[in-house]
């Protein structure tokens, strides 16, 4: 899994998953956990010496700095973790990519994120509620399911909606209350 890889530091690790899956956040708290530099584009000076993650959503398939960037990691033996789009593995040929940087890219781990599912969001939408010492009924947290993205920020987002419903109807939220907030969005 995603977390197992980065606990375990693997070297070469290419992290990828749709949009809004919560890479660049896993990307900044580990940075801060780990004390690795996030990057978020190609440096033209490679002056890297530590570990280093790169997010970057499209990886440049034929931009021969990018090539550079991952031989001086794999030649330095310094790890690397790429956070980037499905789009930028699907297309990890010679076709797409320069040859040189499909052949580095293959040294790298694949990892994939993907959005949570209904169970997981109801998990998530509970917990950050419950952070907040708060209560509700499973039906209403249901009901916000239907309305909202299968992201992790849509489900904190979806919590942050639901306290401040509760804190705007005197702590009265029913499920007719919260179908007019989101078909008015």
């Amino acid at each position: 899994s995603v977390i197992q890889s980065l606990n375990k530091r693997v070297n070469y690790l290419i992290i990828y998953g749709p949009r809004k899956s919560g890479k660049t956040s896993i990307a900044n708290k580990y940075s801060k956990d780990f004390n690795i530099n996030v990057i978020r584009e190609i440096p033209k000076e490679l002056y890297i010496k530590k570990e280093t993650y790169l997010d970057l959503n499209n990886l440049p398939a034929t931009d021969e700095n990018f090539f550079h960037f991952l031989q001086h990691f794999t030649s330095n033996n310094i790890p690397l973790t790429i956070f980037t789009s499905e789009n930028s593995i699907e297309n990890l040929s010679d076709n797409f990519y320069l040859p040189d940087i499909a052949s580095r890219l293959r040294l790298f781990n694949l990892c994939n994120i993907q959005n949570p599912d209904k169970d997981l969001l109801f998990k998530l939408i509970n917990k950050y509620l419950s952070l907040k010492s708060i209560t509700v009924q499973d039906q209403i947290i249901t009901e916000v399911i239907k309305y909202i993205e299968r992201t992790y920020l849509a489900a904190y987002e979806a919590a942050k909606t639901i306290n401040h419903l509760l804190y705007d109807n005197n702590h009265n939220i029913n499920l007719s209350l919260i179908r007019k907030h989101y078909e008015q969005i």
